[in-house]
């Protein structure tokens, strides 16, 4: 039985964790190294805001250049005429999707009610989120 368009986007959320973690950690280690391994004390603003431009561009970057971050690839999820997509698209389909995720995913499951099946995040940036499987490639 195959799997729903909306559950391989909630798995390619959940596998796109671990490099996102993998990310962290490594540079947790960087910054340790560079003060001399002296700790980051909890809740420190400028680390706090490194981590989350390093989240930022993780998405915003494999969206914009390869229409797919790594959770997507192994999903065989894609964003439709991602090459058209400007940084600005990209960044609010971030944006939208953060909002989206603390909402429990409203955003993705507001794909089922719509008729042309957009999640909050394709509304956002312009650009729809497809099965690469099923997208066909138009003969020139």
């Amino acid at each position: 039985m195959p799997i729903s368009t909306t559950w391989r986007h909630v798995a390619a959320f959940i596998y796109d964790l671990f490099p996102i973690i993998g990310l962290w950690l490594i540079t947790s280690v960087v910054v340790v190294l560079l003060r001399g391994g002296d700790e980051v004390p909890p809740g420190t603003l400028w680390f706090q805001l490194l981590l989350t431009a390093e989240t930022v561009f993780y998405f915003v970057f494999s969206w914009k250049k390869g229409g797919q971050t790594l959770g997507m690839r192994a999903w065989k999820i894609g964003i439709e005429n991602f090459q058209d997509m400007s940084w600005w698209q990209s960044l609010s389909r971030f944006l939208v999707g953060l909002v989206s995720t603390f909402l429990l995913g409203a955003g993705l499951w507001y794909k089922k009610l719509n008729k042309r099946q957009l999640s909050w995040m394709d509304f956002a940036s312009g650009h729809r989120a497809v099965n690469v499987n099923s997208s066909t490639k138009k003969d020139s």
